[in-house]
């Protein structure tokens, strides 16, 4: 999965990201431990997901991309049309889980008659883009991806690709997951999350109070995209995208070929490392993982001195989705050129950008990269 530089403008974004701090709540029997922690959505963003009369019938994950892209519309300054002119891309990995066991919970337990058909509905998958493009009256193509960490670049790739070959005017691309009960024992029986409840701290320097491993979060960002040149007031572009998979489903990861495949992606997007800004790394606060990483910052720093390391999972917790979410922070950082507030730097300082790199890699194998420029 790649594209070419200018691929495709972007007219608006916005997310929605959990509170600040982890919530610690009792843990259910089948897992072997007291309490929990995760990143949820706080009381005022709750109370505003979507009126009371559509609660009973949409799924939660539904309700947070409809915020988001709300959000996102209110400061556009040019508005998608309605109709097929604008189509829906939609990357989520566990977005429905929740309804989707419910629904089958009820069933055994109730029998055919109890189990309600809002939860089946709502179980599919593409019902997120289904709902998006219900609630908005977008009727181009309508796309939902599941692909593990890869759901969200899969949905900004086929929605840049539609707007760049002129089969639609505009795409709204979301990135979305809700967090799920049966997501965090799935996790905590695994050993995906950690158990200290203090606030994520990638790349930070082990010491007191700074929690140790990844704890699960939630989270859903918009965006609306153009093809080059037929947008009015853009806030920023997306130049390139690459998303490739493992080779082996626990192929290892070594540092050296993530810089390879860095530098290859540089040079396929006609960039130079000194003229980056920002590089916003997907780093979780899972030592294992932040190792890699780390060490990936450090040589890219060697090769630039100026650059400006960065991340931001301490405000989202971690979920297959939060690259959407970071990348929302690359495309404000662009807009405003300078490094917004919320991303933390943790090598280099801040200075103007022009142009962020966001570089993900997970545990099984999974990398991206994504260029923002002005």
């Amino acid at each position: 999965m790649t594209s070419p530089a200018r691929f495709a403008e972007i007219v608006c974004a916005a997310a929605v990201r959990p509170g600040v701090m982890p919530v610690v709540r009792q843990a259910p029997a089948q897992v072997a431990q007291e309490k929990w922690a995760a990143y949820r959505l706080d009381a005022a963003t709750e109370q505003s997901l979507s009126p009371p009369e559509r609660i009973k019938r949409m799924g939660r994950g539904q309700e947070m991309a409809i915020l988001a892209v709300q959000r996102a519309l209110a400061d556009a300054t040019q508005l998608p049309a309605k109709g097929t002119g604008t189509a829906v891309s939609v990357g989520t990995a566990w977005a429905e889980e929740g309804d989707e066991i419910i629904f089958l919970e009820n069933l055994v337990k109730f029998g055919e008659k109890g189990a309600k058909p809002a939860y089946f509905v709502n179980s599919v998958k593409n019902a997120l883009a289904s709902q998006l493009a219900l609630t908005f009256g977008f009727q181009g193509e309508n796309q939902t991806f599941a692909h593990d960490a890869l759901s969200f670049e899969s949905a900004l790739w086929q929605g840049a690709h539609l707007v760049r070959v002129g089969r639609v005017r505009h795409a709204l691309v979301c990135g979305v997951d809700a967090l799920v009960e049966f997501q965090e024992i799935h996790g905590h029986l695994l050993g995906w999350y950690g158990s200290d409840s203090a606030p994520l701290a990638p790349l930070a320097e082990a010491r007191p109070g700074v929690g140790h491993g990844t704890l699960p979060g939630e989270g859903s960002a918009a965006f609306v995209l153009c093809a080059p040149g037929a947008g009015a007031n853009p806030v920023a572009r997306l130049a390139f995208l690459r998303a490739r998979g493992p080779a082996r489903r626990t192929a290892p990861l070594h540092v050296e070929s993530e810089l390879a495949f860095l530098k290859r992606c540089l040079t396929d997007a006609d960039t130079r490392l000194a003229d980056v800004g920002l590089l916003l790394l997907g780093a979780n606060g899972d030592p294992a993982l932040d190792a890699i990483y780390a060490e990936v910052a450090c040589r890219l720093c060697a090769l630039a001195p100026d650059l400006a390391v960065g991340v931001y999972r301490h405000l989202t917790g971690d979920f297959a989705t939060a690259s959407a979410l970071g990348f929302e922070l690359a495309v404000r950082s662009v807009a405003h050129r300078r490094v917004v507030d919320e991303v933390r730097i943790v090598e280099g300082t801040a200075r103007p950008v022009e142009r962020a790199l966001l570089f993900h890699v997970t545990k099984a194998g999974y990398h991206s990269v994504m260029l923002v420029a002005a």
